[in-house]
């Protein structure tokens, strides 16, 4: 096989999204990504060091002509859709579950124009049937696109942060009113189904804004207007900060 690519392009992204809590997912950033209790890259992934059952490099993650790569280089071995696998590779589709040791158990999933990504994280499935043929990619080359994967695509890249359960809740909800002023009590049903502090919902989209904003501390595309409620420009609001129809204060 070839050597690693030296990047990961958006059109061969992925993520590991645990198998029992779909919210929770980890975006390989690198096209070669160690597994274990022991180790230390920046983009590595690493297990609670109380399961000695995985070894300090257990395994990696390869990206190899087109391909995500399974190696299991461990003492114990690894499972793939409940196979063991020991000192062999796996080449991985959409869909294959990976389980390392106690803690360890993860969905194989792309994000890719070469795969459909059918999740919706509010709709509960079974996480191991693979994903279906199809694309996904934004409809524009400008401004945000919220995918049904929860992946999220500014300026026809897709971004390295996933969304949480509540995150894409609340994207999705303000993502149907572009433009609209959403008032704070509709917004937090929408997100939490139940009354809640805005100070919460203030919290939550400051979260939502370090992943989609260029500059979190000059938001262009997530508005707070004080005092009324919240409202999501798609294509961001212009150079100056002031939104392409109004100019709304944001504050908390």
């Amino acid at each position: 096989m070839s050597s690693p690519r030296d990047s990961v392009t958006p059109t061969l992204a992925a993520i590991l999204q645990a198998t029992h809590q779909p919210d929770q997912r980890i975006m390989l950033r690198a096209p070669s990504v160690r597994i274990g209790r022991g180790v230390t890259g920046a983009y590595d992934i690493i297990i609670q060091p109380d399961d000695v059952s995985v070894s300090r490099e257990h395994a990696y993650l390869v990206l190899e002509t087109n391909v995500w790569v399974f190696h299991d280089t461990s003492r114990n071995g690894s499972y793939v859709n409940g196979e063991l696998v020991k000192g062999r590779r796996v080449a991985l589709k959409p869909g294959d579950r990976i389980q390392i040791g106690k803690t360890f158990d993860y969905t194989f999933r792309i994000i890719s124009p070469t795969y459909e990504m059918q999740l919706d994280p509010e709709v509960p499935r079974d996480l191991g049937q693979p994903l279906s043929g199809g694309t996904e990619s934004p409809p524009s080359k400008t401004g945000i696109w919220i995918s049904p994967s929860a992946a999220v695509w500014r300026d026809g890249a897709v971004l390295p942060a996933m969304l949480s359960r509540t995150e894409y809740r609340l994207l999705k909800f303000l993502a149907r009113r572009p433009g609209d002023v959403c008032d704070y009590d509709s917004v937090i049903r929408a997100v939490w189904g139940s009354p809640r502090e805005k100070d919460s919902l203030h919290e939550l989209i400051y979260r939502v804004r370090r992943k989609i904003e260029p500059d979190p501390s000059m938001p262009r595309y997530l508005i707070i207007r004080s005092g009324i409620g919240v409202v999501f420009f798609p294509q961001g609001a212009d150079a100056n900060g002031a939104a392409p129809e109004a100019s709304p204060t944001d504050g908390a």
